[in-house]
Order: C-alpha cells, then structure tokens, then sequence
C-alpha cells in the first residue's frame, strides 16, 4: 500500500516538473521574442519628434509611403493621421488593406509642400515629415467628380485648390441630380472645365434592367442637357455612363452578360447620338471591365474612366477583349480633402492627354 503511494507521489512530482520546465520555457520563449521584435528607437528620435525624407514627385504618378521612409519603425507602428500643409501640391491618403494601414502620396501640382503622417509604436508616437517638390512635365491634368454627395461646393474653392476640371454627376437611375444646375454654373462661372456622367440603374435599384427604363433614363438625361443649355461643343470632357450598377447584370445569365450589358450601353448612347453627344465613355472600376465590359465593343470606346484606388505608380491598365488599354482618365480614390472645404471629401482624378 505504501509503495503504490509512494509510486503515485514519485509520478505526481515528475509531472509537476515537467509542467514547471514547460512554463519556464514558453516564458523564455516570450522573453526571446520581445526582446527580437522590439526595435532600437533611431537616433533621430531622441533629439526630435519628427523624422524627415525629401522626395521629387511628379503629377499623375502615385507613390507609397513604405517606399520612401526607410526607418523599421515606420512598417511596424500603428498609423494615426496623414496630412498635407497644400492639398493644391500635394495629397495623401491612406487605405486599410486587412489589418494594415497603407500611405499614398497623391501629387496634385507644381511647388514644394510638405506631407506628414503620424503614428504608435510601444506606446510612444512617431512623426514622419515628407518634404515633396513636385514637377507636371507631362501636363497631366487634375480633377474631381461632384455629385450631392459633396454638397453645394463652390467652384472658386476647387480652382483655388488647383483643379483643372470636374466631372459632374447628371443622375442616377430615375434620379436627377439635385445640385446639378448649381454645380454646371459655379465651373462655367471660375472656368473649371466640364464633363458629365450618368450612374445606369433599374427604377427600383433592385431589380434586373429592362430596355424602357434605359431609354427614359437617357432621354431624361437629354432633356436635362437641353434645360442647362449644354451643347457637346460646351463639354470639355466627355459623357461617361457609369456602369457599377448590379441591375445590369442581375440575373442574366453568364454567357449572355457581357452582350447584355453592351446592348444597354448601345441604347444609351443611341439616344444621346441622336441629340448630337457623340463624345462619350464608360466608367468602372477594374472588377468590372475585365468581367462585364471585356468584349469588343466595350474594348473599342475611345474614353475610359477607370477606378483605381490605392494604386501605386503611373497610368494603370486594363485588358479588355485580349488587348492592353491605358485609360485616359484614373479615379484615384474617394477620401481626399480640398483646401478650403472642412468636411466633404472628394474624388480626385488624373487625366492623362494623348
């Protein structure tokens, strides 16, 4: 009886030892890990608060933060604001792509201005100062589309900003835009060159599409040209149809969809053909034009707006129908600021001349 108590105690002591050596090696372990993943502090931060770069960019050409500030520090601490001191040189904007924070540095116009962006590591907060001289050698001209998602923006605010154009928003399924006269006026009045586009949708913006509901939209669009007496030799830029909405694919069959689509986009441009708006395109982002708007027909429209956000670089590209296209006109993103306007945020825009 004594020598099975025994045996048990001499198995309940081994066991608590090896328990004991387990927990002592994770706490080790952790202890090792910390010390590896915890980064020496630059030296640069113990005399500032603030880390400084210099940069040459140019308009029309992204770049991303990461790429240009070399310090460890950087990639691992938690970003809290970005900002630029003049949003008319230079913008920034930042993406979140799963658990991290992505900076782009957005160039707008010729000058020096300086970028900032601010984060966390350890507890302790970070600056990184990005002093950017930017050049336009290849006139790229830089703009922002309107809708009254923005509200009633002044035009004089967005020259002063240095935008060379807008695209203004004309409806949106059997919508007119509300601020539409307001916003066509304001850019005629500070000579900020116009375009136009409409956003295709079903009457519900629920259900499939059908014919009608294309052709009274586009005629609606029409009528509205001829109420702001807006002739095609007045528009700077071209007409664009949005085509993002989910009512023109629905539940069409997908061998049929793309033909579906491009019959839609015929009829539209039919009806504004006719009323003599032969200058027009499509706008959509990459998803979109390489599932739905990849035929030939779709591939033959001369302008095409494409929505590219968080790319990093110059003219991104689209393959439609096996060919290679470099759209004339890049929708960067949707956050940026202007100067001048304290809460709406806008959509900024290269165009890139042939």
């Amino acid at each position: 009886m004594m020598k099975e108590k025994f045996k048990k105690l001499g198995i309940l002591f081994v066991a608590v030892a090896v328990v004991i050596t387990v927990v002592l090696s994770f706490q080790k372990t952790k202890q090792e890990e910390k010390k590896e993943t915890t980064l020496q502090i630059p030296a640069i931060f113990k005399t500032k608060p603030t880390a400084t770069y210099s940069i040459k960019a140019v308009v029309g050409e992204t770049s991303a933060v990461n790429k240009i500030v070399t310090d460890p520090i950087y990639n691992q601490m938690t970003i809290t604001s970005v900002d630029s001191k003049n949003t008319a040189i230079c913008q920034i904007v930042s993406y979140l792509v799963g658990n991290k924070r992505y900076v782009l540095v957005v160039p707008t116009g010729k000058g020096t201005t300086t970028i900032r962006v601010t984060g966390k590591y350890n507890k302790k907060t970070y600056g990184y100062d990005i002093k950017t001289q930017v050049t336009n050698p290849n006139n790229v001209k830089v703009g922002v589309d309107l809708s009254s998602y923005q509200g009633k923006i002044e035009a004089d605010v967005l020259k002063k900003a240095g935008t060379n154009f807008a695209i203004v928003r004309a409806g949106h399924g059997y919508s007119t835009e509300k601020n539409f006269s307001h916003f066509i006026k304001e850019c005629q009045k500070d000579k900020i060159d116009l375009g136009l586009y409409w956003y295709l949708s079903s009457k519900d913006n629920k259900t499939l599409i059908t014919d009608q509901e294309v052709l009274d939209q586009a005629n609606a669009f029409v009528k509205l040209l001829k109420e702001n007496k807006l002739t095609s030799e007045s528009l700077q830029y071209p007409i664009y149809l949005d085509l993002e909405s989910d009512t023109l694919y629905g539940n069409v069959p997908e061998v049929i969809k793309i033909a579906y689509v491009e019959s839609l986009a015929r009829e539209f441009f039919d009806v504004l053909a006719k009323a003599g708006y032969k200058n027009v395109g499509i706008y959509a982002n990459k998803s979109y034009y390489e599932t739905y708007l990849s035929n030939a027909y779709f591939a033959s429209i001369k302008h095409k707006w494409y929505a590219r956000y968080g790319y990093v670089g110059t003219k991104p590209t689209i393959t439609l129908n096996n060919q290679t296209f470099t759209p004339d006109m890049w929708q960067i993103g949707d956050n940026f600021k202007i100067q001048g306007i304290s809460k709406e945020r806008i959509d900024l825009n290269y165009y890139y001349l042939k």
